[in-house]
Order: C-alpha cells, then sequence, then structure tokens
C-alpha cells in the first residue's frame, strides 16, 4: 500500500509532490521492484485529487525510470540503474582516454596540462603584476555603446540574428571589413571574406585545408605560441627560419626553399608576437617575391594591424598580392574585446570557397548576433573612435614602459626591443647563467610575472628570454612592473 501525505496548500504543484513522495519509498527500498502502483483512477479518488494529477506523475516517473508503464494495465516499479552522480571519489573511466587520443591530440592535452601547471595561483594576487598575458585592459572596453548595439539588432533585427547566420558570416560585417581593408591598401570585396571565430580559429581552418600528417610549415622562429600546438595536432613538421632584428632571415629561407618543399609560410610583419619586430617595406617585398617564386602560399597576421603608434606605417604584405598567394588575417579581439570571437580571413575567392567549405561542416557558421551587433558598432562610428582612445592610450603607455626599462633594467644585463606599436617588448638576458624556472621564481618574489621565452621556440634555445605585455597595464602598474623587473634581475 502506498501512503501518501499531500499538502494542497504548499507551494509545490501536487504532482511535484506526488512523484517526489513515490521516488522516497522506492529510493528507500518501501515499494519494492516488482511492486504494482495503483491505477491512476484509485490513487486519484484516494487522495482526492484530478486523475490527469496522477497520470502527469506516473508520466514523469516512467521518464525518470522509475517505473514500467504498458497501455491497459498497472504501472510496476522497476529495479532502475543508479544515477552517476559528480563526487569526488567517482573521477575514474573505463575507458583509456589517453589510448583513444590520437598521437597529435595527445601531444597537444601534454601541452595543455604542463601550461595549467605553470600558472599558480599567485597569478591573481592583488600586489602582483602581470607582465604576461596578451590579454586586453577590460576597463577600456566599450561596454555601454556595444550593449545598445546588441540591443539595436535584437530588437530591429532578431528574426535574422537568432537564426543560423550566413556560413561565410555576416555580409554587411564582411563588406565593412572589405572596406576598412582598403584603407590599408588591400584591396578585397566581400566575396573575399570569411569570418571566423577570431584568428586562432583562423590558423586552424588553414592548418585543415592545406596540410597533411608529415607535411612542412614554415614559422619565424621564435614564433606565435599557440601555433604550435596546432603543429602537434595535425602531425606537421616545423621549420623555424631564424629572426633578426629586422625580421625573418630571407637568405636562409631561399636557401632552404632550394632544396625543401613546405606547405605553407606564417609570418606575422606587424609587432610580431613574441619579439614586437616590424619589418620594412623592402623585407616585405622581398618575402612575397620568394614566396611567388617557390609558388608557395604565405599566410599573413595581421592580428594587430591597427595598433601602430610611432613611425610610418608600413602597408600589408597583402597590398601588394596580385598573384593571390597571400592569406591575410585579421582580428577584433587585440583591439577591441576578445570576447565577440570575431577574426576574418581575406584571400582570393577559390581559397576561400575552400576554407568556407571546411568551416561549414565543423561549425555550421559563427555567432550571427555578434557579427550584426558589431557591424552596427563599426557602423555609428564607435570602432573608430575606440581606435583613436586606443592609440591615445597605448602610444603613452608604451612610452611609459621604453622610458622604465632605461631606467630600472641594470647595465649590460638585458636587451630589448623598441617595437613601432602593438603591446610586446621582447627581452634577452646577458651575461646569466640560471635555469629559466628558477629565474620565474625569483620574479616572482620581487611580484612580477613574464612570459618566459622557451613557449616561443620550436626547439630549445640556450639564451635566455622573455617576453613582457602591457595590454592589460595602465601606466602607473607598467611603471611598478619594470621597476621590480629591474630589481628582480639585478638579484640575479
Amino acid at each position: 500500500m502506498i501512503l501518501l501525505n499531500l499538502k494542497p496548500d504548499s507551494a509545490v504543484p501536487l504532482f511535484r509532490q506526488i512523484v517526489t513522495q513515490i521516488k522516497e519509498l522506492i529510493e528507500n527500498d518501501v515499494v519494492k521492484p516488482g511492486s504494482k502502483l495503483p491505477s491512476t483512477r484509485s490513487l486519484s479518488e484516494k487522495l482526492g485529487v484530478n486523475r490527469s494529477t496522477i497520470y502527469k506523475a506516473y508520466e514523469e516517473l516512467w521518464a525518470l525510470g522509475y517505473i514500467e508503464s504498458r497501455p491497459g494495465s498497472y504501472s510496476v516499479v522497476r529495479k532502475r540503474v543508479e544515477l552517476a552522480e559528480v563526487n569526488g571519489n567517482n573521477t575514474g573511466s573505463i575507458i583509456h582516454w589517453c589510448k583513444k587520443s590520437s598521437p597529435g591530440a595527445q601531444k597537444i592535452f601534454d601541452m595543455f596540462a604542463k601550461s595549467r601547471s605553470v600558472n599558480p595561483e599567485s597569478m591573481r594576487l592583488k600586489d602582483i603584476i602581470n607582465l604576461s598575458p596578451l590579454l586586453m585592459d577590460n576597463r577600456l572596453f566599450p561596454a555601454g555603446e556595444f550593449r545598445k548595439s546588441m540591443n539595436r539588432v535584437l530588437k530591429d533585427n532578431s528574426d535574422e540574428v537568432l537564426d543560423y547566420g550566413e556560413h561565410q558570416g555576416y555580409k554587411p560585417l564582411r563588406e565593412y571589413i572589405a572596406n576598412r581593408l582598403r584603407s590599408h591598401s588591400i584591396s578585397t570585396t566581400a566575396e573575399e571574406i570569411l569570418i571566423t571565430n577570431g584568428s586562432q580559429h583562423a590558423i586552424d581552418l588553414i592548418f585543415r585545408m592545406m596540410t597533411v600528417p608529415g607535411d612542412t610549415v614554415i614559422l619565424e622562429e621564435p614564433t606565435y605560441a599557440l601555433a604550435i600546438p596546432l603543429l602537434k595536432l595535425f602531425g606537421i613538421k616545423p621549420a623555424g627560419i631564424p629572426m633578426l632584428d629586422t625580421g625573418m632571415d630571407l637568405n636562409y629561407l631561399d636557401k632552404y626553399l632550394k632544396k625543401n618543399r613546405a606547405a605553407f609560410l606564417y609570418t606575422i610583419p606587424n609587432f610580431q608576437n613574441p619579439t614586437g619586430t616590424t619589418t620594412s617595406q623592402m623585407h616585405r617585398e622581398q618575402l612575397l617575391g620568394i614566396c611567388e617564386k617557390y609558388k608557395l602560399p604565405l599566410v599573413e597576421d595581421g592580428f594587430e594591424e591597427e595598433m601602430k603608434y610611432f613611425g610610418k606605417v608600413v602597408l600589408p604584405i597583402k597590398s601588394m598580392d596580385k598573384n593571390k598567394c597571400v592569406i591575410y588575417l585579421g582580428s577584433f579581439s587585440k583591439v577591441l574585446f576578445p570576447g565577440a570571437r570575431i577574426g576574418w580571413i581575406a584571400a582570393g575567392k577559390e581559397c576561400i570557397d575552400r576554407i568556407l567549405a571546411i568551416k561549414r561542416f565543423t561549425d555550421l557558421s559563427s555567432n550571427a548576433i555578434s557579427q550584426a551587433a558589431l557591424y552596427d558598432f563599426c557602423l555609428n562610428g564607435h570602432y573608430d573612435i575606440h581606435i583613436k582612445r586606443m592609440h591615445r592610450l597605448f602610444s603613452k603607455r608604451m612610452r611609459t614602459a621604453l622610458k622604465a626599462l632605461k631606467k630600472y633594467m641594470p647595465e649590460n644585463k638585458v636587451i630589448w626591443s623598441e617595437p613601432a606599436g602593438g603591446y610586446l617588448i621582447w627581452l634577452k638576458l646577458n651575461n646569466i647563467k640560471i635555469d629559466s624556472a628558477e629565474i620565474n621564481k625569483i620574479f616572482l618574489k620581487h611580484g612580477v610575472i613574464v612570459s618566459p621565452g622557451k613557449f616561443y621556440y620550436l626547439k630549445q634555445n640556450n639564451d635566455i628570454y622573455f617576453r613582457i605585455s602591457i595590454s592589460t597595464l595602465n601606466e602607473k602598474e607598467i611603471e611598478t612592473g619594470m621597476k621590480r623587473l629591474g630589481e628582480a634581475i639585478t638579484k640575479l
């Protein structure tokens, strides 16, 4: 017999009370597997509730796996498999995931696990000056204006932006990007632009299109750290071309290509990550000439194209791309805010169509709401206003950083580059023989964190480099960070 105690005055619906109480009876083994439950008619009469309430409760119990119910017969309590609960003692699996992972996936998992281990809790301490991350200063986000843009597109265009977006990206935004690229002398159209979920997604799509395991990809060395895991994931062999003060060593590159083949070449000609180097017009012409000579696709990462604030502006390599061999990558992440996750690829139509086919079957479409809101934001002039503000602030911040380096760095112990824009400065320690892990501990004791140079090299480098980023810091924080850094290096 089932005894239930319903409370009609309770805020909990009657059917929910019935479900909860019968569940407790079954879980406490008061009502055992195989027992018949009263019919919906008899239980409704007994409890004085509508029969539909009992029927709804039984439907819920069936959906949860507590009872079996067949038309024309009683509902019967079933022996139910226990639900899995998350707890500290239940972390194992019968699947050996390391064996199920591909070799490339296992390699980047190992890298990911290692990177998490080098992000100590101390990075979040209030008194630490973190010169490591290439993130954005969230105090500068134009949140209010972007919120208005988001509200407008949801109010005026919700039918379109809440549906799947265009596979190639929101066309008005592609047209805006194409028009903006023309201001950098890049001749392109909306049909030659593909919207991606940031630059990293763009790089991933290019690897997928142009490489197979065992292929070679040419990169600057040092290079963008997050390109290295993709090499391992796709089973690609990297060919690192040394970086000189003027950019990639082009003599070395030409000699390499005379004897070897590669899938493509990846370069960051403006404010290179991590060195901050900006290459000259002549260097860009020569690099493009070499790639055209060997019919080698050139991937130009222009992730900080807008952030030039010292010296003359050098045009992108893509601006000289008469033979459609340059694939240009752009992003809003390092100027506006990264949360929108909007980047783009600009290339010849045939190349874009091939990358689009891969994107179509991997993510269907990018976020239509963000793209439409960003277009509205740009159309109303807020992007241009924000860029001018960023130039004004970060030209001051970079000058502060360079001045502080000269002021606080111990003489003859440190060499650094002076970038023409962006957020990065690349430093080399001279005449210091000490493990980089030990250096990081000493820096941390002095209340400062940097990004070790080893993350940006394809193979072991015996020299000690590190990258500092001012992207999240104001002038006062930069001054304090450089002073602490100088004191730490003096201790070395």
